[in-house]
């Protein structure tokens, strides 16, 4: 009965953010705001869920960005206590919305935080080249070079070894150095490898492989295979560590993902067919909102501001 219980809640909840959401967004009719009502006055616990998401979205404007990666310190300021007490539904809301804690920064050896970038010497000689809000933890043994990518992007430049490979594991997925340079790109849903000198092989979770050759890129899903080889745009892959973001066709679901590395806080996209949508262009990192700014220019895209940290996008 507890799983039935917390199926209900988390309905609740979400039900609860779509008219947060609504109301908020300006467009709201009359009949939206009605409908609303009706919706609160059929059972107490919809009006309970809606006023926490209203607690929330203030506390988190007054505590600043969510996303700051640093680990507690002795007398760093606490949650409100209105926070505290949101509890669970606040935890929920906040899933709803894309809102993950940073458990990279806890697990990792090394990490960027948001907009913060880090080239790590290994102890085998080769680097690692973090892009912002990225972990990487190691394993490195008599026999074997193992990283795992637990988020983010990383440019790998390895030192040979023909005695213990070079791994990246990311997404369930592998990437053994058959070469040197290489970078692994892991967007929310998937596994982007381009390889910058020599080769490497690809392992997807499914345990479909391909060898992924100079000047190729593949990519594979959660629990998917390997993609059709494709000619990479090296330029683009790489802008990053120049400053700047290309995007050349993206789907707005990745350009979103990257995006975020770099702007303080979180842009959501709360429509599935958005995700799908595809823009061109090149930005400064040092100026993501400009990436924001185009998205709601160049598409049918409506901007929600929960807070000044917390972006919705919607279908306009």
């Amino acid at each position: 009965m507890t799983g039935r219980k917390d199926q209900i809640s988390e309905s609740i909840d979400d039900e609860a953010l779509r008219w947060f959401v609504l109301l908020h967004s300006g467009h709201a009719t009359d009949h939206d705001r009605a409908e609303h009502a009706k919706w609160i006055s059929v059972d107490a616990s919809h009006l309970q869920a809606y006023m926490r998401l209203g607690s929330i979205w203030s506390d988190m404007d007054a505590l600043g960005d969510p996303r700051k990666r640093n680990r507690p310190m002795a007398g760093r300021p606490r949650l409100s206590r209105r926070a505290i007490l949101a509890g669970g539904a606040s935890a929920a809301a906040l899933g709803i919305v894309g809102y993950q804690l940073p458990l990279g920064a806890w697990l990792s050896d090394y990490s960027t935080g948001t907009g913060e970038q880090k080239t790590v010497q290994l102890a085998d000689g080769s680097t690692a080249s973090l892009d912002a809000d990225t972990s990487i933890s190691l394993d490195f043994t008599d026999r074997q070079r193992s990283i795992r990518l637990i988020r983010g992007r990383a440019y790998f430049d390895v030192a040979k070894d023909s005695s213990r490979p070079f791994v990246v594991h990311a997404k369930d997925g592998r990437t053994t150095a058959l070469g040197t340079r290489f970078l692994v790109h892991q967007w929310d849903d998937s596994v982007t490898v381009s390889v910058e000198e020599s080769a490497v092989a690809v392992v997807a979770p499914d345990r479909s492989q391909a060898v992924v050759h100079q000047g190729q890129d593949i990519s594979y899903a959660l629990g998917g295979g390997v993609s059709a080889l494709e000619t990479a745009d090296l330029d683009a892959d790489t802008a990053w560590r120049r400053g700047k973001l290309i995007f050349q066709n993206r789907p707005l679901g990745q350009v979103v993902s990257d995006v975020n590395r770099y702007r303080s806080g979180m842009i959501r996209i709360m429509d599935a067919k958005l995700r799908t949508m595809r823009i061109s262009g090149i930005f400064d990192i040092n100026h993501p909102d400009g990436v924001l700014d185009a998205i709601t220019s160049a598409l049918p895209v409506r901007p929600v501001r929960l807070t000044k940290y917390v972006v919705l996008l919607l279908a306009a």
